[in-house]
């Protein structure tokens, strides 16, 4: 008879094993920080980045870019449980660029740090990895990796961005006219896109016919090149000056006009005055005058982004109060505090035109949020004498134009209370407000609110409504302080112009506020192969894969940490979720189980299960209570849940699920016994079982875990077979009957049930194939292959976890004569190992 069996559910479905193939590994180019251990006992390592200021480390940085021309401080830290480990030599192996040693011990703090560079200044990306071998044999090595590039940050500007100005300076002023003899500065300013100076820039100057020695020059730090130059009685007359350069193929141009004149040129007799003629022809001296019209007050008053012309008269005073305009050309240069600011323009210089000179001034972004003076000063050397006149005048405030969004940083943001590596719970998001002429508006009021409330999503001020005023840039922000369910969520801004009371309005891109920490239901671990050809082969590779979500079903937060422990093999610590999911590699080594059968236990900080009756997303008192039988047995009864990771956890309409510390349950009977690993998240030194709290960060109320017992180690686990690549071959009847031989008729038909399992008496590897023959009947079989998946059907009462299962079957014709035969199997394992067993058959 067959033995009575006991079915129990794998702990992950077939059809769940073909997503394997597309995920992709945690231990490839994302950053992986080793924070396993920490608690039982082990070491762990993490590296981290500081910038380097004078040879030394110096600030933490987040940043993984770095220049060419510079170093970065990489340092390493590492724990014996919670406590820092000093004198353990750490090494340090970039894959791309120097360290500056291949291996530095701790100090005091646990810290060991180098500096990494590039090669020979070269651009490119690598990964650094950092790892401790302890000197304890049985102790496995811990290691750490983070990605790093270098960029060379001097980007070059695009030619058309670049700017060449021509000018001529005399006595430190700028000037269009200038006699034989007299020396002057031909002068080049080259500026790129940002208007930033550009150095050693090779700059040609051509002024007119005249052979200038030399004419060329490079620009200065300030991006300003000047060659001297003196006009011969040759060069009289009206030219222009033009630098050029040539930047990434392309010539780029700068011109000035300018007049050469007479070294006798007379100035008339009198006395040489600068100023303004009004009107009336009345000269005002030491004064400008201007295209505008004084309002009632005697002052005057532009608009914002207005422009208006300045005019200065040079002229010849006679003894007798006479005068008359200057007729030699002279050059005049105008400026003003918001020009030299670059918020306004003017023209200069000017050359004069019958003793007058020309100018039109521009307001671009000079007029604020309030009325502002501004003063225009002419200057021009005529003679020896140097001359100067002003003109004063006012900007209007500026109309409140429009409102706009700018950014939200960071445009995704956890839920609160989820926290998490590189995480935050708040968005700085920025507006700004310009004028009516698209001049920033500073010192403008600005009041905010949010689209939606849910969760509680608030502004920093713990409020749904806020107020803040912009800066001399126009710049206004607000902090968004994230609740407890996710959503999508938009800032409203408004400004009212206080002149008008018209109100503008704007909104921003959508921020979202998205997962939290992952849940026990959530969590699970799927290996890319169950029983590997692993007994007594070194070096077989599983791949194990972790899925980790939230309460929502969402991809828990990428960097969540999931450690790794094993019963048999050696695998890799931890690894850190991307898009909710991330893999480790199991190697198949000692120590080997006797009974072939491996507990993987996979586990990550979370909080248990619960179930949100009102929706808020957290769990309270109104959520109900502990679930007293919330997992499944292999009948589908509902028992309490062991914790092991192997549970069964089901839907309910209300309460938690009650789980106490992870552990590795070994001898898979679904109980915690002393001596078994188990991982407690409070840092306790003894296995602590449910202690009816709910254990997660999102609670309110009475049954709300505190402290370090707001949070868990969720878990899963599943069972490897080691198995061996021996085959044990065991023929029955239908009735369970072993076969050792058989007797049958001539032409007689029988049916063989074939077990298969290795010396442990578990699954042969995934993949070995079993062949049937006969020397003179016939068999009737379409062969067979091990699948991929461990037995979870034992023989009764057999603690041992013996597999008791049919693996396949085939149906034999016994020959048309009397006689003997052979029936021979076959089973070849994925590594070419073979075993061969018959049964006789006699046919009488």
């Amino acid at each position: 008879m067959l033995l009575k069996k006991i079915k129990y559910a794998l702990p992950l479905s077939i059809a769940s094993l073909g997503l394997l193939g597309l995920l992709t590994g945690c231990n490839g180019p994302s950053d992986d920080n080793d924070n396993g251990g920490g608690e039982d006992g082990s070491y762990s390592i993490s590296v981290s980045y500081q910038t380097v200021v004078d040879g030394q480390c110096d600030a933490d940085t987040d940043s993984l870019t770095f220049d060419i021309n510079e170093s970065f401080c990489a340092v390493a830290q590492l724990k014996l449980s919670n406590s820092n480990v000093s004198g353990a030599i750490v090494n340090f192996v970039p894959d791309f660029g120097n360290a500056s040693a291949d291996s530095k011990l701790t100090d005091s703090d646990g810290l060991a740090s180098v500096f990494i560079s590039s090669t020979d200044s070269a651009v490119g990306a690598g990964t650094l990895t950092v790892t401790y071998n302890p000197d304890d044999a049985d102790t496995d090595s811990v290691s750490a990796s983070k990605n790093y590039q270098f960029e060379d940050s001097n980007t070059i500007p695009t030619p058309d961005s670049i700017s060449v100005t021509a000018s001529i300076t005399q006595s430190g002023q700028t000037v269009t006219s200038f006699k034989i003899d007299q020396p002057v500065l031909l002068t080049a300013n080259v500026l790129d896109g940002t208007n930033q100076p550009i150095a050693d820039q090779l700059v040609t100057f051509q002024a007119g016919n005249a052979s200038l020695s030399p004419n060329t020059a490079l620009t200065s730090a300030d991006g300003i090149a000047t060659v001297s130059y003196t006009a011969t009685s040759s060069d009289l007359g009206a030219y222009t000056l033009v630098t050029s350069t040539d930047y990434n193929g392309t010539t780029i141009t700068g011109t000035s006009a300018y007049q050469v004149l007479a070294s006798d040129e007379v100035i008339p007799d009198g006395t040489l005055k600068f100023g303004y003629i009004d009107s009336d022809n009345t000269f005002h001296e030491n004064e400008l005058g201007s295209t505008l019209v004084a309002n009632t007050d005697g002052e005057y008053v532009i608009g914002a982004g207005a422009s208006f012309g300045v005019i200065a008269d040079i002229i010849v005073e006679a003894d007798d109060g006479s005068f008359t305009p200057l007729q030699t050309p002279t050059s005049v240069s105008f400026t003003s505090d918001c020009v030299v600011n670059a918020d306004a323009s003017i023209d200069s210089p000017v050359t004069s035109s019958a003793g007058q000179a020309r100018s039109t001034y521009q307001d671009t972004s000079c007029s604020g949020n309030s009325l502002r003076s501004e003063q225009i000063v002419a200057s021009a050397v005529v003679g020896s004498e140097t001359f100067s006149a002003t003109f004063d005048f006012s900007l209007e405030r500026q109309t409140l134009g429009s409102l706009s969004f700018i950014s939200a940083e960071p445009t995704q943001i956890r839920i609160k209370g989820a926290g998490g590596t590189g995480s935050t719970e708040t968005s700085l998001v920025t507006f700004l407000v310009s004028s009516a002429s698209g001049q920033p508006a500073a010192q403008q009021a600005v009041n905010f609110s949010l689209d939606t409330i849910v969760g509680g999503l608030s502004f920093a001020n713990g409020e749904t409504t806020s107020e803040a005023t912009s800066n001399s840039e126009g710049l206004v922000t607000v902090t968004v302080q994230s609740g407890t369910i996710p959503t999508p969520v938009r800032v409203l801004a408004s400004a009212t112009d206080s002149d008008s009371g018209d109100t503008i309005t704007t909104q921003s891109e959508q921020l979202t506020v998205n997962t939290g920490l992952p849940q026990q239901l959530g969590f699970s671990l799927s290996p890319s192969l169950f029983n590997p050809e692993a007994g007594s082969i070194d070096g077989t590779e599983v791949t194990m894969t972790v899925f980790a979500s939230d309460s929502f079903g969402n991809p828990a937060p990428d960097d969540t940490t999931v450690n790794f422990t094993t019963e048999g093999g050696q695998i890799q610590p931890s690894c850190s979720t991307v898009n909710g999911t991330c893999s480790v590699i199991w190697t198949s080594a000692d120590p080997r189980p006797t009974d072939h059968r491996v507990t993987v236990l996979a586990y990550a900080l979370g909080h248990e299960t619960f179930f949100d009756t009102n929706g808020n997303n957290i769990f309270d008192d109104a959520d109900g209570g502990v679930i007293l039988n919330a997992c499944l047995d292999s009948a589908d009864n509902a028992i309490a849940c062991t914790g092991n990771g192997m549970d069964r956890e089901t839907y309910h309409q209300g309460g938690f699920s009650d789980i106490g510390d992870a552990y590795r349950d070994d001898d898979e009977i679904g109980a915690y016994v002393p001596g078994k690993p188990f991982f407690s998240a409070q840092g306790n030194s003894s296995y602590s079982g449910p202690d009816g709290k709910f254990n997660g960060p999102q609670c309110e109320g009475s049954q709300c875990g505190e402290d370090q017992a707001n949070k868990t180690y969720i878990r899963s686990a599943t069972v490897l077979t080691m198995a061996g690549s021996v085959a044990s071959i065991i023929p029955t009847d239908i009735d369970g009957g072993l076969l050792t031989s058989l007797t049958l008729a001539p032409e007689e038909m029988t049916t063989v049930l074939i077990e298969l399992y290795d010396s442990a008496r578990q699954v042969m590897p995934a993949g070995s194939t079993l062949t049937i023959a006969a020397i003179n009947g016939a068999v009737n079989f379409n062969g067979y292959t091990v699948p991929n998946a461990t037995c979870f059907t034992y023989s009764d009462g057999d603690l041992t976890h013996a597999c008791d299962q049919v693996a396949t079957k085939f149906i034999y014709t016994a020959a048309d004569e009397v006689g003997e035969d052979i029936i021979t199997f076959t089973v070849t394992t994925p590594a070419g190992l073979i075993t061969n067993s018959d049964i006789s058959v006699t046919v009488q």
